[in-house]
């Protein structure tokens, strides 16, 4: 485990390091003993690099440590930035909130969604000591499974419990929608005055138990504290677009700056040491209330904003109104939010968090520039040195080729339906797909699929532009392939999909709508997945992909570039195939080669779905890397501080 480290010190620190291991292994006789002082060494030289929470696993088992070991090549530099992501918007689906409560059949699916997540934390699980483990306000308009529509909530979702795995105090804070099942109310009361009126809000908990109580988790039960706040302005149909959204999601930023205080948490409050990870421009007014209310009068001082960008194509644009409309007494920083002669509270939580995180690293590089930035890219370089990015994770429990229920359901017999050791299962998903979407069943053509919104961002329109070319061009590679495009939106790219179809029956399945049963078994049966997304700032379906054993062909833009390695047939390395600019030959390119290497090098195909199947795009791995942005902002002091002292 210590060969990970991620060192900064580059080949030198490594050797040094191997030195001082090795002398220490000289000095010890007995082999447990070399063991103990090898971890400890392991850990002297993490804290020695700023990684202090960073422990060795001691286990029964010493026959993997040897000197030999310590006589290998130094492992390469790795960048601790791009150690944790994992991606974007699940499938960019929009789920509306109905105005009624929810059915049966959906209480019984938001409690199947919270049983599995309560597991018993491993021996070797990356549980955090006491006094690293931080309280963890994550607030959204939205939070899965309670309430959904699109990929924000499955982040908060999930971060959230990975982070409590980890042994953090978690909260969500979003709107109570509807009475969900087992959700309490708390009694807490508060009232805000917006836009001239007094709102009132009341506080609702429910607790959701990640981890039972166990040596590992130091005899208490981890969990997240899922706290809605109710109030009229959210009982309604459809989560956005609402002419008062400006005071609804006022009302929940000011509700959730006061949760800490007012809601009772298993016996105890939050209090004001918290971290706030603040989501999206629907609570980007969080960071400037903090700054420019609770500090002024020695509140929030050890708390730290954390902004989290999902996409900034969606800054939240309102008319202009004055500060007291949103409960502030003054207009301190009250420019902050101004842009264009508008309010956009994106700007506002970028430039008032006291640190700042897209979805993706390359989504971080890429809102520096004016075609990223949609106007805010000032904004986005003046935050540079307090700036990350992280990739979002999967639900690896839902996207894993051995136990999907929505494959087992259709093949019986199959307990497994295929793994790294035996990829036999993959052959009869992608049969059952051809004959379930009326294509001709041919297990060894290579089988192509394109899975997203049917707009001008996801690239479709490049597909159709070289659509003759992949399904007439007969130069050996190209021409005998078939094709599955699923997804819904803009009508004259619908059309395409269903012409597509009829002039290639059982070549080409066009799908206009989506299904999440559907999706699973596309990308378990499909060779290759195409995402030609002009802007992704993070996606999912390219991990979904990897996991399966499908190889993805994607634009190098955002999450895409981070999630996929570029394919070298020389060295046998890299999970699929990225071009560099969004048009038509970079699609041919990534198509031609693809297909040339699974017609013509079968063992290097095999070789390359493998090593996508192993990628670890786990929320785990994601969380590990939020915690080390964590730390870094306490370290800081507060960006803005607006306090009385």
């Amino acid at each position: 485990e210590g060969s990970n480290l991620s060192l900064r010190g580059g080949s030198d620190a490594v050797e040094n390091a191997k030195s001082q291991l090795k002398e220490v292994m000289e000095r010890s006789n007995n082999l447990e003993q070399k063991v103990d002082d090898l971890a400890e060494g392991y850990e002297n030289l993490a804290q020695s690099f700023g990684m202090g929470g960073f422990k060795v696993t001691r286990t029964a088992s010493y026959s993997c440590l040897n000197e030999e070991a310590l006589t290998q090549p130094a492992p390469a530099v790795i960048e601790t930035a791009d150690e944790d992501e994992p991606a974007p918007e699940p499938s960019d689906t929009v789920v509306q909130i109905p105005a009624a409560p929810p059915s049966e059949a959906l209480s019984q699916k938001i409690a199947a969604a919270l049983a599995k997540d309560s597991k018993v934390v491993e021996e070797e699980a990356f549980v955090l000591p006491p006094e690293e483990r931080m309280n963890i306000v994550i607030v959204s308009s939205e939070v899965a499974p309670f309430s959904k529509s699109g990929g924000l909530a499955d982040v908060c979702d999930k971060l959230g419990v990975s982070l409590s795995r980890m042994g953090h105090r978690v909260m969500t804070v979003a709107p109570l929608y509807w009475r969900y099942d087992g959700c309490e109310n708390t009694g807490s009361v508060k009232e805000f005055g917006i836009t001239g009126q007094k709102h009132r809000v009341e506080y609702w908990r429910k607790w959701r138990e990640t981890a039972p109580a166990s040596a590992e988790t130091g005899g208490e039960a981890f969990g997240v504290n899922h706290v809605f706040v109710q109030n009229g302005c959210y009982e309604r149909h459809g989560m956005y677009g609402h002419n008062d959204d400006l005071m609804r999601f006022t009302v929940l930023s000011w509700a959730a700056l006061e949760a800490p205080f007012s809601v009772d948490c298993n016996g105890s409050v939050f209090g004001d040491d918290c971290i706030f990870l603040v989501n999206d421009w629907m609570v980007g007014l969080v960071p400037l209330i903090m700054v420019s209310h609770y500090r002024r009068y020695g509140c929030y001082m050890n708390a730290r904003t954390i902004f989290d960008i999902h996409n900034m194509g969606y800054c939240g644009n309102f008319g202009v109104c004055d500060p007291q409309d949103l409960g502030l007494p003054n207009g301190d920083f009250f420019d902050k939010l101004f842009h264009d002669r508008q309010i956009k509270l994106l700007k506002g939580g970028i430039e008032l968090s006291d640190r700042v995180v897209t979805v993706s690293p390359s989504y971080r590089d890429e809102i520096l520039t004016p075609e990223g930035g949609w106007g805010l890219q000032e904004s986005c370089r003046s935050r540079f040195p307090h700036l990350d990015g992280v990739l979002n994770g999967i639900d690896e429990s839902e996207w894993d080729p051995q136990t999907d229920h929505y494959l087992s359901a259709k093949f019986q017999g199959f307990d497994n339906f295929y793994s790294t050791n035996d990829l036999a299962g993959k052959r009869s998903c992608k049969l059952h797909i051809q004959s379930h979407l009326g294509m001709n069943q041919d297990a060894d053509v290579p089988l192509i699929c394109f899975i997203g919104r049917l707009a001008y961002q996801k690239g479709i329109d490049l597909l159709e532009a070289v659509f003759p070319w992949l399904m007439n061009n007969n130069d050996g590679v190209t021409g005998h392939v078939q094709l599955i495009m699923m997804g819904s939106g803009d009508e004259k790219y619908a059309s395409f999909l269903r012409n597509a179809e009829g002039q290639h029956k059982g070549k080409v399945a066009g799908y206009v709508g989506f299904t999440p049963e559907l999706e699973h078994k596309i990308l378990a049966g499909a060779d290759i997945l195409l995402m030609p997304s002009r802007y992704e700032p993070c996606g999912l379906p390219q991990m979904y992909a990897q996991k399966y054993g499908t190889v993805p062909i994607v634009h190098a833009t955002g999450g895409l570039k981070d999630s996929v390695q570029q394919f070298c047939p020389f060295e046998d390395t890299g999970t699929g195939w990225k071009f560099d600019r969004a048009d038509a030959e970079g699609i041919q390119w990534g198509l031609w080669n693809a297909l040339n290497t699974y017609k013509n090098f079968p063992e290097s195909w095999e070789k390359l779905r493998i090593r996508c199947m192993e990628q670890d795009f786990s929320w785990d791995r994601s969380a590990r890397r939020y915690h080390e942005i964590f730390k870094w902002a306490k370290m800081d002091p507060p960006y803005i501080n607006a306090g009385r002292f």
